[in-house]
């Protein structure tokens, strides 16, 4: 159960994300399925290359939120919809992170084979050299890799959930304290009405920039806490990350209903949690049923179109 809630709250900071793009600035963005595979990739590059966890997934962070500043600066200068503009940021994010990691995935060392040597590599010539007469010393080089500090011990015994929940809580509560700034006060208009942030003399596209690069921000800082906490980055792992986070926001929204909490932060926190206790579940139990872990996204999708489309339907026949 523990490891089902640290993976619930590391899913938690993404979908936080997608809630600030998707509800909080009313953006519809794409960027995540990049973005949270940028922020995996510079995390473990950085790690493999010397850098502490703590600048690394910061770095990884930045790095992903400038892609979700790219999209918001495509979509304002060029007049693009936002939709259109992040999947063209998204599809390239694919090759950025094959590029920086230089492989289709990429492994954290965790063990160091740095002082391992053979024989030859300690006394520069083989066995055979004394008795069939030198042929010159042999030059080796060191395969070894040093072991790479991480905050995650993965053994279930509370230490990562308590170091996610209050890395959670702390980024939660800063973002609540600034939304209830002037400035977040305008963000949060810009979600609701643009047309009344323009006329306040403010240029819109600030919040679009400011908006999306948060989101993102966000997002890019689950991708670097999930590598360092499965040991791994792949390119393939923000695959349909955008529709999960969704699922996870509308669940909260489900369990909420008409109360906002915190401006609606806690919706992607709680649903994120619960989204992966029912993935949990259903992997586990599903095949009694004939489901396979495979049809988790498929079911994901279907999910949120009838969530989305219910809510329409009640919505018109209210009108009507």
């Amino acid at each position: 159960m523990i490891a089902i809630l640290e993976q619930g709250l590391l899913l938690a900071l993404a979908a936080m994300g997608v809630y600030i793009s998707f509800r909080l600035v009313d953006l519809p963005d794409l960027t995540p399925d990049g973005s949270y595979i940028v922020g995996g990739a510079v995390a473990v590059v950085l790690l493999r290359s010397g850098h502490g966890w703590v600048s690394a997934t910061l770095l990884a962070a930045l790095a992903a939120g400038a892609a979700g500043f790219i999209t918001a600066l495509i979509s304002t200068r060029f007049r693009i919809h936002t939709l259109l503009a992040s999947i063209m940021v998204m599809t390239g994010l694919y090759s950025v992170a094959i590029r920086v990691m230089n492989a289709p995935n990429l492994p954290i060392p965790r063990f160091s084979t740095e002082k391992i040597l053979s024989y030859e590599q300690v006394v520069g010539k083989t066995p055979l050299d004394d008795i069939l007469g030198g042929i010159g010393n042999l030059q080796y080089e060191s395969q070894g890799m040093k072991a790479v500090t991480v905050p995650f011990n993965n053994k279930a015994d509370g230490h990562d959930l308590i170091l996610i929940a209050s890395l959670l809580l702390f980024i939660s509560f800063l973002f609540w304290l600034f939304l209830r700034t002037e400035l977040g006060t305008m963000l949060r208009g810009y979600g609701r009405n643009r047309f009344a942030v323009k006329v306040l003399g403010v240029n819109p596209n600030l919040f679009a920039l400011m908006g999306l690069t948060v989101a993102n921000f966000l997002v890019g800082l689950s991708g670097a806490l999930f590598s360092m906490y499965s040991g791994f980055a792949d390119v393939n792992m923000g695959t349909g990350m955008v529709v999960v986070c969704l699922a996870s926001v509308i669940l909260g929204e489900i369990i909420f209903g008409s109360r906002e909490v915190a401006y609606g932060l806690f919706f992607p926190i709680v649903g994120a949690v619960v989204y992966q206790i029912l993935l949990t579940l259903a992997m586990k139990y599903g095949y009694r049923i004939g489901f396979k872990p495979s049809d988790m996204k498929l079911l994901t999708a279907m999910f949120v179109v009838s969530v989305i489309a219910a809510r329409r339907l009640k919505k018109s026949e209210v009108t009507v």
